[in-house]
């Protein structure tokens, strides 16, 4: 209860607010990723399972592991995080074994990734080509789509586990919470992508006597740069957002520079003569990008406008303040 005393000597008492609104992380902070990784990683190993073209033995064994690892892990994670079992949640939940089992399962998916998607090797993608004079133009499309779409899913979702790990661990504040964080980081996963898709495709087709047309190669390129530099700036300014030191004015000619980036990029890439005109890693990618790009600048830009608009409304508080004060000022006199 807040006392206050008015000018005729009358007391007079006010509630006071002391119950703070519950932080919707609060509890079980993770669960949700930790329960779609359990989800996407028991899809996963379901459509490995149950593909019968798979033929490379050693890339079956590491899907199979990984899955099976991946599985194990987001399960003990999503049990600790509902809070079923106090020892398990105090054992588990924001302490160093939930940073080290994510870190693993971040680590397990990064290498899997590219096995999976390799597409001289079948699993999730594979190579066709569409011959039209002397060029085959090969261009890799989705074999496996239950694999292909459930890998990338369980990689998503312990990516985005480690970021809000690291993030409540270290307590920053970026500029526009988690979900602006984790904008960035899935801008410079798409931005991997990109690149190894790229390099990918200048080793194994553009290599190759008639494997693409030069114009298409020479797009490769650029969808490789943009990557390589979209990589670079996501990545940079995700750790300083993490940790809450990112600047709002470097944020948003960051977020301009590769919005403008990816809309060539994805122009280049996906039409014409692109090498990415059928879906694949490279299709989805370089329109990840895109998208990602413009969903961060509009992000920064609307915080900005929030930020104008806060200090011109507590401009005119003041002012009115102010003027309220001297009109009981006048009247007491």
């Amino acid at each position: 209860m807040a006392t206050h005393s008015s000018a005729t000597g009358e007391t007079f008492s006010m509630p006071t607010n002391t119950t703070t609104s519950p932080s919707n992380d609060s509890g079980r902070p993770r669960f949700n990723s930790w329960a779609l990784l359990f989800l996407f990683s028991t899809l996963a190993l379901t459509a490995h399972e149950t593909d019968d073209s798979n033929a490379n033995a050693g890339a079956n064994k590491l899907v199979t592991a990984v899955s099976t690892i991946s599985l194990i892990v987001s399960a003990i994670g999503s049990i600790a995080h509902l809070g079923f079992s106090g020892v398990l949640s105090s054992m588990f939940v924001g302490t160093l074994i939930e940073g080290l089992l994510a870190l693993i399962s971040l680590a397990l998916w990064a290498g899997t990734l590219p096995v999976v998607m390799d597409p001289r090797k079948g699993l999730a993608q594979m190579y066709v080509g569409k011959q039209s004079d002397e060029v085959i133009d090969y261009q890799p499309i989705i074999s496996n789509a239950n694999l292909y779409f459930c890998s990338w899913g369980a990689a998503i979702c312990v990516l985005s586990v480690f970021a809000q790990y690291v993030r409540e661990r270290l307590g920053g504040t970026g500029i526009g919470g988690m979900g602006y964080t984790n904008l960035w980081y899935l801008l410079g996963l798409a931005s991997v992508v990109v690149v190894i898709e790229g390099m990918r495709f200048k080793n194994q087709v553009c290599v190759i006597d008639g494997g693409a047309e030069t114009a298409t190669c020479g797009r490769n390129t650029y969808g490789l740069v943009t990557g390589i530099i979209g990589l670079i700036v996501s990545v940079i300014i995700s750790l300083f957002s993490t940790i809450g030191k990112d600047s709002a004015l470097v944020t948003t000619i960051s977020s301009f520079l590769c919005a403008i980036l990816y809309t060539i990029c994805a122009g280049l890439l996906t039409f014409d003569k692109g090498p990415a005109t059928y879906v694949g890693n490279q299709y989805l990618a370089a329109w990840s990008g895109f998208f990602l790009s413009f969903a961060i600048f509009g992000s920064v830009v609307k915080e900005f406008m929030g930020v104008a608009t806060g200090t011109a409304a507590g401009n005119n508080a003041s002012s009115g303040d102010g003027e309220e004060e001297e009109e009981n000022e006048m009247d007491t006199i």
